[in-house]
Order: structure tokens, then C-alpha cells, then sequence
């Protein structure tokens, strides 16, 4: 456990720099490499020997999340209380770095680590608030002015930010195709200011959507695309080494309405269906999203349904056609007691297996063969599916109707729901604008609604027609 410090005579004073930068400064080269450096070579200016330096990355101070639990800032607090950095000098650019939350609170800060022994010294303007000077009533006031002038500032940056950001959002929710912004899909280029998908990266996508409806798990993907070096798509400035793909960022890809080319704010509002260009088809991803949500409810489900049948309806008996019986035996321990009177533990193995159920009821069938239901079900899945997985043919009829009623209930429902928002605001005294806005959405749903109707009949003369597939040559193969 560390030592409280307290300096004699002739002793060296520590120092300890703490740098901060909040997500937004970071690309405003506030670094923390410039922050160590300059409190390094202030330290070696006063004379004091750096013992360690401590950084919160991506922590405002404005709401003062530099100063949460799990912070570095946080961590150093409580340590000052118990006594171990007394003598010591904590080192920051500026009363910014510490906090931005107002004269008080950074004031009470300041205060606090005084109280605890440490001095607090600013390298900006070379200004040391010392523990226990006698100056402490002059640079109590120093701290509130500064510290207010950074409240200041920051509340109005913030404002900006916010006006900049509903601006942009007002116009994308007006159309507006093409608008400047930050954090832009990975997939997607911007090119002579505009938008186009990079067609390597659109392919890959297509690729990962692909396997994961056919069955393929994530955990699969992400193999298949590392075994073959395929590049990540982390931006250079943030990888560590080579990163390779994961598990967290496929399933992202999965989940995120982006590929659709919709934007959507943080809050999970769609205002835009097409400001992006359209990676993955609507139809592709509804069925991606089917199966997450099979997948999800098959981890859910408790051990005791691990018996389950798959097969359920699909086997019938040879000889008189009747549907199969699944049975099965659980796995449990019973006791018996020998006649010396000694307890012996038997496990129950389990056995699943399935045999005509008329036969087994003695009604109209004497079939008495009985089969292994694990053997029929890795035979489907194992042998079956991926011969029926390798025949997909993408360019099919049904496949393309499918995919126009996707595309059509998509820009349906998302102008459905612009348009119950545009509602809402009319209600609450909207301007002429929004009733005009409202007028032409109306017009736009209603125009959509008869195209999802066309494609519905569409898919269902598809539907209708007799399949060019001669499943009875795929059966025998098996």
C-alpha cells in the first residue's frame, strides 16, 4: 500500500499530471501525449520529480463524468482522502481539465485537494494553488473566475452543438440528401460531397447477411473472416495492432437499420428511409432479423426443453402414412438399495426416439420399426440443408417479389411513422409548413399503400406457381 508523503527538508516534491479530453476535443488535437508532455517539462521547470501521470480519455468535465466512479479522477480523490499523496503537487493544463461544471464545483474541488495536503498547479499560467498558503482567500477567487468563464464556454458550445445538430436532422427529416456528417457508416464513401457505397466493403456486408440467414452463427463469421485476412473496417487511428473482426461489431452490422440506407437518430427515430445508399435489401434483413430473434429465443429456453422435436409433423410412417410419435426418456438418477442394504445411485441414460404413433397405439398399424431421432435430425441438418443452402438461386421470381414487397412496406411504414409525428406537432400548434408537409406524406402513404397492396398480389401469383425443383432427387441423395 502506498505511503502518505509528507516532504522533508531538502526533499524532492512529487508531482502527479492528470490529462483529460473529452470525445469531442479529440479530434481537435487535444491529445494527452501534449498534456504529459507540457506538465512534464512545468514539473522539471519547479523542480519536481513526476512520479506518475493519470488521464480520463473521452470524459467531459462539463457534467463532470471525469469525476464518476470508474474515473482516474475518481480513483485520485479517494486516495487523497485517505492521506496517501499528501506533499505532493497535482499537475493539469487547466481548471477546465478538473471540471466545467461551475465556479462552486470547481471551486469545492480545488478546496478539497488542498485540504488534503496537495497543491494543484496550472501550467497554462504557471499558477500553483498551494495547501495551507496563506494566500488561499486570492486564489479561492481565481478559481471562480476561471472557473465560471470554462462554465460559460462550455454552456454555449453546447448550445451550438445542439442548434447544429437539429438543423442538420430538420433537413435531413425534409429530404435533404447528402448533408456533411460525423461517424458515417464504414461502408459507405464520401465522394465528390457524396455518398456512395464502397463496393468491397457493400459485398463483404452482403456477405455477412447472407451467411447469418442461412444458418451460419456469428461466431462462424467472424472465423471465416479473420481465417482469410479479410481487413477490418476499424479506422486506422483507433486500431490496436491488428484487431481483426469480432463478435460485437458483426452483430452490430446486423442490427443497424443503416444498412438500409434509413437514418436514425441516437433515440431510435427514423426520419430518414433513404439518406444513405442502400446496402442490404429490406427483404435480406427482415429475414436477419427473424432469425435473431429465433436464436435470441433459443438461448432463453430453459435446459428442461433441450427435448425438443424438430421434426414435429413432417415424419409420417411408411406403410400407412400416420404421423410420428417422439419419445423420450429423461436423464435422472433413481436409488435402489441391495438386499446387503447398500444404496446404489443408477443413472437413467436418455433415449430419444421416434416410431409410427398408430403402431404404438395398436389402431390400424403393425410398423414396429423404431428409430433414432438423433440420427433423422443430424441427417436433415447436416446432409439436407446445406444442399437446399447451396442451390439458392438469388435472381429467382419469388425472390425478387419478395424483396419488392420488403422495399415497399419499408418507405410505407417509415413515411407512416414521419407522418404521426408531423400529427402530433399539428396538434400542438404547428406552423403553415407542417401542414403542408403533412398534405404531400399523406399523399406519399397513400400512393405506397397501393404499391405494398400490388406487390402482395404480385408475391402471391409467385407463391402460387409450381416449383421447378425436384426435391424427390435432393431426398434420395441423402
Amino acid at each position: 500500500m502506498e505511503t502518505s508523503s509528507v516532504r522533508g527538508p531538502g526533499m524532492p516534491q512529487f508531482a502527479i499530471i492528470y490529462a483529460r479530453f473529452s470525445s469531442a476535443e479529440q479530434s481537435k488535437g487535444y491529445s494527452l501525449e501534449r498534456q504529459q508532455t507540457l506538465g512534464a517539462e512545468f514539473a522539471a521547470e519547479q523542480g519536481w520529480v513526476v512520479e506518475k501521470s493519470i488521464s480520463d480519455e473521452g470524459r467531459s468535465a462539463f457534467h463532470g463524468a471525469n469525476r464518476l466512479e470508474g474515473s482516474e479522477l475518481h480513483q485520485f480523490e479517494l486516495e487523497a482522502r485517505n492521506g496517501l499523496h499528501r506533499g505532493k503537487v497535482l499537475v493539469v493544463e487547466n481548471i477546465d481539465r478538473l471540471s466545467r461544471q461551475g465556479a462552486k464545483a470547481a471551486a469545492q474541488l480545488i478546496w478539497s485537494i488542498n485540504e488534503c495536503g496537495i497543491d494543484v498547479a496550472t501550467f497554462h499560467d504557471g499558477h500553483i494553488y498551494r495547501a495551507g498558503s496563506e494566500s488561499e482567500m486570492i486564489d479561492l477567487f481565481k478559481v471562480i473566475i476561471l472557473a465560471q468563464q470554462a462554465h460559460d464556454e462550455s454552456d454555449k458550445k453546447s448550445k451550438r452543438t445542439a442548434a447544429s445538430w437539429r438543423s442538420r436532422l430538420d433537413r435531413i427529416a425534409a429530404g435533404e440528401k447528402d448533408i456533411p456528417m460525423p461517424n458515417v457508416p464504414l461502408w459507405i464513401d464520401r465522394v465528390d460531397g457524396k455518398y456512395v457505397l464502397n463496393e468491397h466493403r457493400a459485398k463483404v456486408l452482403n456477405e455477412i447477411y447472407d451467411l447469418y440467414v442461412n444458418g451460419v452463427g456469428i461466431h462462424r463469421i467472424v472465423t471465416v473472416l479473420n481465417e482469410r485476412d479479410e481487413p477490418s473496417w476499424t479506422p486506422p487511428e483507433q486500431r490496436r495492432g491488428n484487431n481483426g473482426w469480432f463478435y460485437s461489431y458483426i452483430y452490430r452490422l446486423l442490427t443497424k437499420r443503416t444498412v438500409l440506407g434509413e437514418y436514425t437518430t441516437l433515440d431510435g427515430k427514423t426520419i430518414s428511409s433513404d439518406f444513405y445508399p442502400q446496402a442490404v435489401t429490406a427483404e435480406k434483413w427482415n429475414r436477419a432479423q427473424a432469425a435473431l430473434v429465433m436464436r435470441k429465443g433459443n438461448q432463453k429456453r430453459d435446459k428442461k426443453f433441450t427435448n425438443r422435436n424438430l421434426l414435429q409433423g413432417i415424419v409420417v410412417c411408411e406403410k400407412c402414412g400416420g404421423g410420428a410419435h417422439f419419445g423420450h426418456t429423461t436423464d435422472t438418477v433413481q436409488k435402489y438399495t441391495k438386499v446387503s442394504g447398500e444404496v446404489v445411485n443408477y443413472r437413467r441414460k436418455t433415449y430419444r426416439k421416434m416410431r409410427c404413433d398408430r403402431a404404438r397405439r395398436k389402431h390400424g398399424c403393425d410398423n414396429g420399426t423404431i428409430l433414432n431421432y438423433d440420427v433423422i435430425e443430424w441427417t436433415v441438418l447436416q446432409e439436407m440443408l446445406p444442399k437446399l443452402i447451396d442451390r439458392q438461386l438469388p435472381d429467382e421470381p419469388l425472390t425478387q417479389a419478395r424483396e419488392r414487397l420488403a422495399e415497399a412496406e419499408r418507405h410505407r411504414d417509415g413515411n407512416q411513422i414521419k407522418l404521426n409525428n408531423l400529427i402530433e406537432a399539428l396538434e400542438e400548434g404547428g406552423s403553415k409548413s407542417i401542414v403542408q408537409r403533412v398534405t404531400a406524406l399523406e399523399a406519399e402513404v397513400e400512393a405506397q399503400t397501393q404499391a405494398v397492396e400490388d406487390a402482395r398480389r404480385a408475391l402471391a401469383v409467385q407463391q402460387s406457381l409450381p416449383s421447378s425443383h425436384d426435391d424427390s432427387a435432393l431426398i434420395e441423395d441423402c
